[in-house]
């Protein structure tokens, strides 16, 4: 599909980005940070980073009705927190003789870390993409948004954090799971 290439060079260029540091004293114990990045907004993509910080082990996941992705929150090194990215990408485009126009949404998470003290390194990643079949006079703007805000949360407690097509996304950062996700 033409919709995936430049989807994709948009989602290399924000993985790569780096996670900005904050001291762990801005997180409160049972909470998580969310700091939201709007990327690119237009008619045509959607891209938000949001980058949850937090003191202590959990796993950062998102949920849609036709999406889920997940990732845990790896050890920092020394005196930096546990941090992980979640990517809401989302792009339109229409078909040549303007019949069909289809919105393809994705989901990331991506989390970096080792195990703290060592030079072990190991990163998480997952995610996966929805394609779906819309009017031609359906605008991206109003199939989908991201509607949380930057500030602190209380772990375990599911976040709506966008709507996609009518229907909730929720961001969940809470206790590891410790088996093998998506």
């Amino acid at each position: 599909m033409k919709i995936s290439c430049p989807l994709f060079s948009v989602c290399l260029a924000v993985v790569f980005c780096g996670c900005r540091q904050y001291s762990s004293s801005t997180v409160p114990a049972g909470s998580f940070r969310l700091v939201i990045d709007d990327i690119v907004k237009d008619e045509t993509f959607r891209v938000a980073v949001l980058r949850v910080s937090s003191t202590r082990a959990a796993t950062l996941s998102i949920d849609g009705q036709d999406a889920h992705a997940a990732g845990e929150l790896l050890m920092p090194g020394a005196g930096k927190l546990r941090e992980g990215r979640a990517i809401f990408l989302a792009s339109r485009t229409t078909n040549s003789s303007n019949t069909n126009t289809l919105i393809q949404v994705s989901f990331q998470v991506k989390s970096e870390g080792g195990d703290g003290e060592m030079s072990i390194q190991g990163d998480v990643q997952s995610g996966g993409t929805t394609v779906y079949t819309i009017s031609t006079n359906t605008q991206l703007a109003g199939f989908l948004s991201v509607t949380g805000t930057n500030g602190n949360y209380p772990l375990e407690t599911p976040l709506e954090i966008g709507r996609v097509n009518g229907t909730a996304v929720t961001l969940t950062v809470g206790k590891p799971t410790n088996q093998k996700l998506l």
